[in-house]
């Protein structure tokens, strides 16, 4: 018997209500952040607080609470809007950081007669009514922008927008009113591949509908539903009290379409936090990370875990130390002990073959995470980041920092290079080599122990030890006559710390370099404020750790995972899906907007 909880129930009509979308009418008013709060203290919600990022409980949902934020606490909550932007889609037309105010507003009644509930033969039993509301004030004028964005996900989903004239359009498309019209069973019953579904969807009354407002940079949108209700009174009551458009649809649904729908779709899609049980319950999922020894990697388990489990997954976090046969054998563990989807960041990219293999016949499916699988058919796909443009970034600030495009004479320019088992070293090492490499070819930028090529930089396992020993060995051999290394190109964080601790170990030369790195390490970071490290690139790896955990739920909620990137994935036998995120660097200039600001760090840890 399976337990249902109340707040996916929630959750899962707002899902209803924001992708199934049922016909509105009439004119709203402008909402703005101030006049939300009025409307939701006129409806008698309690005011939430959002910090510690936690969800509200069955009590405060049955009375209806509400968020508003300012300009300075949305500063404060960004990246948990950078979430939400994501999950609703809108962080293609819209940014966390152009968001001037912030507002929330939730009820559901018959929450607490859910609690109890095994079997979903017993929803008939119950009467669900709930709505939700939000509105953003934005820095700029996006309603051409949000419509249209509107406009073509509401066609993806084959949903019918209302014909208008063309001044009725035009009103809409700049005044910010949009009306739709969709057969919620029809849509249903194509997007989910089960005989039975269509008559499944007949019995239990029930309403859905949102309304959408756009006016100029404010943004107002208000959804929700009923199940075993006589109508969606709280919908209808937000609708009221914010001047919205009211719900007319009485769609027909059954005690199974809301576990259908939490199978589907999953929950938990607002990302302010954590909600008991939903699509996730009872669905393991089995995350592999290399190694606890480097922060990030302690930063990117601990997040996906935390995300997951938010989600209602089970997770069976491990880390192998940097040995591959450990990781072999924990993959595998996790294969037999039911986890459903594996995230993966290999050690060695081509020594799980086996273990892939393994995966596919009981049907667990693979994500390479930040690392390529390579060699095998059995990976399903690749969440990285850009990591061509992760080079190209060191390049470009080594090119920057000399003045090579205006300055006159030669620099000295030496290269240590990552692991040669991981994909990615390669993409760091060409993507800045590509910018630097012309001005080696000129006699610009002059290699002075002659190592240019990725096999004779490379660093094994990322070693900080093997790369300061490497680096002592080229100070010793080719600068310990007092000669200047004016720039250092380090892929990443723990081989820049090998080469700064050779520097200060052997280096005569009577400037420092310009060295760069990878990761924002905090003893690196440490090193940019101290002037030992110029820059490193900043993965976000909270950004990489969501698309990773969205991946998962969407895999097993029967979505279509998002990718967006079709041609860097070849793994020698097959090009696997990816989803790349965009990096940038921290240097002493733009450290506190990157990594305090950002909430990554705070000032504390960098005392």
């Amino acid at each position: 018997m399976r337990k249902i909880k109340a707040f996916s129930i929630l959750l899962a009509v707002f899902m209803l209500a924001n992708l199934f979308t049922g016909c509105a009418s009439g004119k709203t008013t402008k909402i703005t952040t101030e006049k939300f709060a009025k409307a939701c203290e006129k409806l008698g919600l309690d005011e939430f607080d959002l910090d510690g990022n936690h969800s509200p409980d069955i009590d405060d949902l049955e009375d209806g609470v509400y968020f508003a934020a300012d300009e300075d606490t949305v500063e404060d909550n960004e990246f948990t809007l950078e979430l939400f932007l994501k999950i609703y889609g809108f962080d293609s037309v819209i940014e966390a950081e152009n968001i001037q105010s912030f507002a929330i507003a939730a009820k559901c009644t018959g929450l607490a007669d859910l609690e109890d509930i095994e079997d979903p033969e017993d929803l008939e039993d119950v009467s669900v009514d709930g709505a939700l509301a939000f509105q953003m004030t934005l820095d700029d004028d996006y309603s051409e922008d949000l419509m249209e964005f509107l406009a073509d996900g509401f066609d993806a989903m084959d949903i019918k927008t209302k014909k208008l004239s063309d001044k009725e359009y035009a009103e809409t498309k700049t005044g910010g009113y949009f009306r739709v019209h969709g057969d919620l069973i029809n849509v249903l019953t194509e997007l989910v591949d089960d005989d039975d579904f269509e008559d499944a969807v007949k019995g239990l009354k029930g309403d859905v509908g949102i309304s959408v407002e756009v006016n100029g940079a404010d943004i107002f949108i208000i959804c929700g539903g009923a199940f075993n209700a006589k109508k969606a009174s709280v919908m209808n009551s937000f609708a009221k009290a914010f001047g919205a458009a009211s719900n007319p649809l009485n769609l027909k649904t059954n005690d199974k379409v809301v576990i259908d729908i939490l199978d589907y779709f999953g929950y938990s899609r607002l990302g302010i936090g954590s909600v008991p049980g939903g699509s996730g319950s009872g669905k393991k999922v089995g995350v592999s990370m290399p190694t606890k020894d480097l922060q990030r990697w302690n930063q990117d388990g601990d997040t996906i875990k935390k995300q997951l489990e938010s989600m209602g997954y089970t997770v069976d976090l491990q880390y192998a130390g940097n040995k591959v046969d450990t990781q072999a054998a924990q993959i595998e563990d996790m294969i037999n002990s039911g986890c459903k989807v594996l995230i993966i960041a290999a050690i060695e990219r081509s020594s799980l073959g086996a273990q892939l293999d393994m995966a596919a016949k009981k049907n667990v499916q693979v994500i390479a995470y930040d690392r390529l699988l390579m060699d095998n058919e059995h990976v399903d796909y690749y969440v990285t980041f850009d990591n061509y443009m992760a080079g190209q970034i060191q390049g470009e600030y080594i090119r920057d920092a000399l003045n090579l495009d205006s300055s006159g004479g030669s620099f000295h320019l030496e290269i240590t290079a990552g692991e040669p088992g991981d994909n990615n070293a390669g993409y760091f090492f060409n993507g800045a080599m590509d910018v630097l490499r012309p001005y080696i070819d000129s006699g610009k930028l002059v290699v002075v122990s002659g190592q240019t090529e990725f096999d004779t930089c490379a660093t094994p396992d990322w070693s900080t030890a093997t790369a300061q020993a490497r680096a002592e060995n080229i100070i010793a051999t080719f600068y310990s006559d007092g000669t200047n290394i004016d720039a250092w190109l380090c892929v990443n964080d723990s081989t820049a710390l090998g080469v700064i601790n050779a520097l200060d170990a052997t280096y005569p030369g009577r400037s420092w370099p310009v060295i760069t790195g990878m990761d924002c390490d905090l003893v690196n970071v440490k090193c940019i404020l101290n002037g030992k490290q110029a820059m490193s690139v900043f993965k976000d790896t909270r950004t990489l750790a969501y698309q990773a955990a969205k991946m998962a739920d969407q895999i097993l909620s029967g979505m279509t995972v998002e990718c967006n990137d079709t041609w860097t994935g070849n793994n020698n036998v097959k090009i696997v899906p990816a989803y790349l995120c965009s990096p940038v660097f921290a240097d002493i200039n733009n450290y506190k907007a990157i990594l305090i600001d950002s909430g990554y760090y705070t000032d504390y840890d960098l005392t």
